[in-house]
């Protein structure tokens, strides 16, 4: 007993005298900075991706970069630290960061969860849909208005299944397409304007898709 009051004492004392950031990156979770690169920085850093490291420069050095291209960081210091560190990431490990949030096993997606992976006034998402096997699918947005909206699907190796610009009819988009190599795979929209995901499906379909 005296030795696990101990243990938990100095376990609280750590806690306390550790600064934010001490703990390994991958163990952070924090979905709202991983959306914003996922739809902001990462459309010219997955072609980039070399496997080192992007920036040899410390963090100061590197926030003209991060604000040059998304301004909403300045003078929020939290946000450009875990963008720079998403970037690192990607440039180091290939991939993307990953998101301590479970993925759907029925592939189905309501608003409440769907909110969680969006940006907050321009309702841009990134949202992990787990491992895909070969073959013809279905995907089906439901939207809380018409728009038009960028959709890509993009397999862990950053290739594109999905990359096209589509048209809601109804409040729905329904898009076909063939999964050629097996991996987990990422859903990213862009809306003309903001609109809200109200239900997002992936299933089979028997339908062949035209290539």
């Amino acid at each position: 007993m005296k030795w696990y009051v101990t243990k938990w004492s100095s376990t609280l004392l750590l806690l306390f005298i550790l600064p934010n950031g001490a703990f390994a990156v991958e163990d952070r979770s924090f979905t709202e900075s991983v959306v914003i690169f996922n739809t902001i920085c990462a459309k010219c850093h997955e072609a980039q991706c070399s496997g080192r490291l992007s920036f040899d420069e410390a963090l100061e050095q590197s926030t003209n970069h991060i604000l040059r291209h998304y301004q909403p960081a300045t003078g929020k210091q939290w946000l450009q630290k875990e963008l720079f560190d998403i970037l690192n990431y990607m440039k180091v490990k290939c991939a993307y960061y990953p998101i301590n949030k479970p993925v759907s096993l029925k592939k189905v997606w309501e608003s409440d969860v769907l909110d969680e992976f969006a940006t907050l006034l321009d309702r841009k998402y990134f949202i992990p849909v787990g491992k895909l096997s070969p073959g013809n699918y279905q995907l089906v947005l439901e939207l809380e208005k018409d728009t038009k909206a960028t959709v890509h699907l993009i397999s862990e190796e950053f290739d594109m299944a999905v990359e096209d610009c589509f048209d809601s009819s109804n409040g729905r988009i329904d898009v076909q397409f063939t999964v050629e190599d097996p991996g987990n795979y990422y859903f990213r929209m862009y809306p003309r304007e903001p609109a809200k995901i109200t239900r997002l499906s992936i299933t089979k379909s028997e339908i062949e898709t035209k290539h």
